[in-house]
């Protein structure tokens, strides 16, 4: 009986060997191979595992057979070799009838025998994580990542499925937690950061696409500044800046600073992005800016000149940028002796007319008159990169605080991207 249960064996081994652990969360093939066994089966176990090993074999193989006998081949089980066959053969049927459950089970069986090569357990154990996930078992998926992760598993391909630390955020969104999820991937985010390596950036698109869906305004914040340090490509200036103008709920002076970085990093895609810009500026107050939104506009096919309402628009723009260039002295004027509005308005009037340096005096003179601060300091820092004093802006856009700090920080971010350059 032994020498028939150990040739049996070593076609299961075989079998094994060719084993494709494949579907759901872990996408690909990977040819799994159990550690060389010890033979230290019990008698019991051969008399139940034989005849249902058998079932697997031959040219017409009944899996559906062997997987009735299964519970009677695991509850045979004694020994470590024992239970390293019968898992072995669980997943051999869990992959020929395409079931999760059977390969998660056989999987474990194997782990839990200790004749899996150390070499082989990370691999292992992301296999029962991808299927503990795909049966919605997201707790015990991530027991299983974590102990991958602890084994060495190393993700060697493109697949962010394959990504362990990938899979365990997405957990934590199948348990309708993504905050947790956006805080474990923003922490191993930092961990490579600190260490000068690169952060996948698959990791930062699924979380800013999970805060955005969960409206974590600062959670998505946190994830752009990251994804524009690691790559500030113009596809991730107008995800990050687009995310940005769909969750936070900013008063109309303060959009016009988020709008103006858009408009500096190309990504305003839609005509009623051009036209929301447009009036929050007023054709009235900013014509000299309007003028240069409405060109942009054109340039990027969203408006046509000829459309009625670019037309009216532009009418009222030109005169009143006619007007503030003849009448820029007596508007720098009125502001050195007005109060602390009247130097901000006067650094708006002087910013619409691109004298980018006059207006950054007047906006550290409402500043130093007591306006807002959050205000002047956004509009100090974006002066300062129009004037390629990156450090100095950035230092400024430290200074906000409130609801504009997710503009200041993205405009930051722009400053520093633009340093680097």
């Amino acid at each position: 009986m032994f020498r028939a249960f150990r040739s049996a064996r070593r076609k299961s081994s075989q079998f094994a060997l060719a084993l494709a652990l494949a579907g759901g969360a872990a996408v690909g093939t990977a040819a799994i191979a159990p550690a060389a066994m010890a033979q230290d089966y019990s008698s019991g176990f051969i008399e139940v595992y034989q005849p249902t090993a058998d079932l697997t074999q031959g040219e017409t193989p009944d899996y559906e057979a062997a997987r009735a006998r299964l519970d009677a081949v695991h509850a045979a089980v004694e020994t470590d070799d024992d239970r390293m066959a019968a898992g072995n053969l669980t997943v051999i049927l869990g992959n020929q009838l395409d079931d999760g459950a059977l390969r998660r089970t056989g999987l474990e069986m194997m782990i839990a025998s200790g004749k899996v090569a150390p070499e082989q357990l990370g691999q292992f154990h992301f296999y029962v994580a991808s299927y503990a996930y795909n049966a919605g078992d997201y707790a015990a998926a991530r027991a299983a990542i974590e102990a991958a992760i602890a084994n060495g598993y190393v993700d060697t391909d493109t697949t962010a499925a394959n990504d362990p630390e990938f899979l365990l955020m997405k957990t934590y969104v199948g348990e309708d937690n993504p905050t947790a999820g956006l805080a474990y991937i923003l922490g191993e985010a930092n961990k490579l950061e600190v260490a000068g390596q690169p952060v996948p950036e698959s990791w930062l698109l699924q979380g800013l696409q999970d805060a955005y869906n969960a409206n974590l305004t600062n959670e998505a914040t946190d994830v752009s500044l990251v994804l524009l340090r690691q790559n500030p490509s113009k596809q991730n200036w107008t995800n990050t800046l687009q995310v940005a103008n769909a969750l936070n709920e900013l008063e109309p002076s303060a959009r016009v600073d988020l709008f103006r970085l858009m408009l500096e990093a190309d990504a305003i895609t839609q005509r009623g992005e051009y036209i929301r810009l447009v009036e929050d500026l007023d054709p009235r107050i900013m014509g000299s800016e309007v003028i240069t939104v409405l060109d942009a506009g054109v340039a990027s096919g969203q408006l046509d000149a000829s459309d009625p309402y670019y037309v009216e628009v532009r009418g009222i723009a030109e005169p009143r940028a006619a007007a503030d260039r003849r009448e820029k002295a007596a508007t720098i004027a009125e502001g050195e002796s007005g109060d602390a509005r009247m130097a901000l308005t006067t650094g708006d009037v002087l910013y619409s007319l691109g004298d980018y340096a006059e207006a950054e005096r007047f906006y550290e003179t409402a500043l130093e008159r007591g306006f807002d601060s959050n205000t002047a300091n956004t509009r100090i820092g974006i002066t300062l990169v129009k004037q390629g004093d990156y450090a100095a802006a950035q230092e400024a856009f430290g200074q906000v605080s409130g609801a504009r700090t997710p503009v200041a920080k993205l405009w930051s971010a722009y400053a520093e991207s633009l340093a680097t350059q």
